[in-house]
């Protein structure tokens, strides 16, 4: 959980930079999660193991540490009261397993259909993409007919 607190403050509107100092002695200030966690030496094992889980979330979709280690925190911090009742861990994670099918099935539910090639239903659902990360939107417009 210290892994989260550590980055928590970096996302959101009111978010702050971090001031770390680099293995070469120089300046780094960034909001970046992923950028503050490589600088981060832990010997925890679950500690590492959600630094490497930002590592994997940045190499595979390019954006979201912040909010994987944010959400992988709390996962644990809720599940810190189950372990303190004895409550083995395989418990607990086909707990998180069932809860995750449930909202896949609760997204699957109420998902809209989006034709991205489609310019007069880009411009009507445009409005929810006035808060999509620059990253993501430069993929949208690669999939628009030119």
């Amino acid at each position: 959980m210290a892994v989260s607190d550590i980055i928590r403050t970096t996302l959101g509107p009111r978010s702050m930079l971090k001031m770390l100092l680099d293995p070469m002695g120089g300046i780094v200030m960034t909001n970046d999660g992923n950028c503050i966690l490589r600088e981060v030496d832990v010997s925890h094992p679950a500690a590492k193991s959600m630094i490497e889980l930002a590592r994997a979330q940045d190499e595979e979709v390019g954006d979201g540490t912040t909010s994987v280690i944010i959400l992988a925190g709390e996962m644990l911090a809720m599940a810190e009261p189950f372990l303190r009742r004895n409550i083995h861990p395989t418990v607990i994670v086909g707990g998180y397993n069932r809860a995750l099918q449930f909202a896949l099935e609760v997204a699957e539910r109420i998902a809209i259909k989006v034709d991205v090639r489609n310019d007069k239903v880009m411009k009507r659902e445009g409005r929810a993409l006035d808060s999509v990360d620059a990253k993501l939107l430069a993929k949208i417009a690669s999939l628009s007919p030119k």
